[in-house]
């Protein structure tokens, strides 16, 4: 059995299915299949069962996971710590993000970019941003306002959530709970506002949910209903009204590395520059010009 041998095992782990397994290995279904036989056959012992139309791992299997998942962070580790050893202004970085902070910083890490022509940027939005212990990414951008501890960061700005309508929307003089709302669905959001909503709105009813600032924005600025903007950027758009003068909640703007690669020359490189950029810079969001 070699390591590599046990990503099949995490993979069904978390995905559940054979299918699903597979899509996130790039391979076939029967290939994970054999895979999960051949392990136990090594062990001598079932890792896996099905239940239903997916498949759970037995006692046996999560013995496993758990040091499937010591190795994966083991190595993981051992290639931070050699990458941090680099001193060359020159490779790639991958920065995960939410869609909204990418569309914000963009006009820096266009600079950035003009100034290190030999540092590569490979850039991810998802709606989780992606895990940077298991070096899925090098550097993260988050919204967020308890950083994971094991990281090395700095918090570049803030965003404060107030809530938000299209004057249209709002012009008949309907109170806020009577209103159509729309809602969070990420964590760091939808907690906050959420509990915002049931001090102050009790009776709103979220009509529809949102992953990310940026979404809200668009479902805002169509009259779809009215939900918590970041004041930065929603206060910039002419058909939009606050409805409350009050941030609901406010969340910090990080940026965040794996300690290994805190002197990783073209890491500091970036953090460096994204934490001297003038927030002139910074413009609000055009979103007409998208078609978001």
């Amino acid at each position: 059995m070699q390591a590599g041998d046990l990503t099949f095992l995490v993979a069904l782990a978390e995905a559940r299915t054979f299918s699903a397994a597979a899509r996130r290995l790039d391979t076939s279904h029967t290939t994970v299949a054999r895979k999960l036989r051949l392990l136990e056959r090594y062990f001598g012992t079932r890792l896996a069962e099905r239940v239903g139309d997916g498949v759970v791992l037995t006692q046996a299997g999560e013995e496993a996971l758990k040091s499937a998942d010591r190795i994966a962070e083991e190595l993981a580790s051992l290639e931070r710590r050699v990458a941090g050893r680099d001193s060359s202004l020159s490779g790639r970085i991958s920065l995960t993000s939410v869609d909204i902070l990418v569309w914000r910083y963009m006009p820096l890490l266009s600079q950035f970019r003009s100034r290190f022509p030999d540092i590569e940027l490979a850039v991810s939005t998802e709606t989780e941003v992606l895990s940077l212990s298991r070096r899925d990414a090098e550097v993260a951008l988050r919204l967020t306002n308890s950083p994971e501890g094991y990281l090395f960061g700095h918090e570049i700005g803030r965003f404060n959530f107030a809530v938000f309508g299209h004057r249209e929307l709002t012009s008949d003089g309907r109170p806020l709970d009577a209103l159509p709302w729309l809602e969070y669905s990420s964590r760091d959001c939808r907690e906050r506002s959420a509990e915002w909503k049931k001090r102050h709105v009790p009776k709103a009813v979220s009509s529809c949910y949102l992953p990310t600032p940026l979404m809200m924005l668009a479902a805002v600025r169509s009259g779809m209903g009215v939900g918590a903007l970041p004041v930065e950027i929603a206060a910039q758009e002419p058909d939009l009204a606050c409805l409350v003068p009050e941030p609901c909640f406010s969340l910090g703007v990080w940026l965040l590395a794996p300690e290994e690669l805190r002197q990783t020359a073209r890491v500091r490189a970036l953090f460096d520059f994204l934490r001297s950029g003038d927030s002139e810079h910074v413009p609000s969001l055009d979103l007409t010009a998208t078609g978001v």
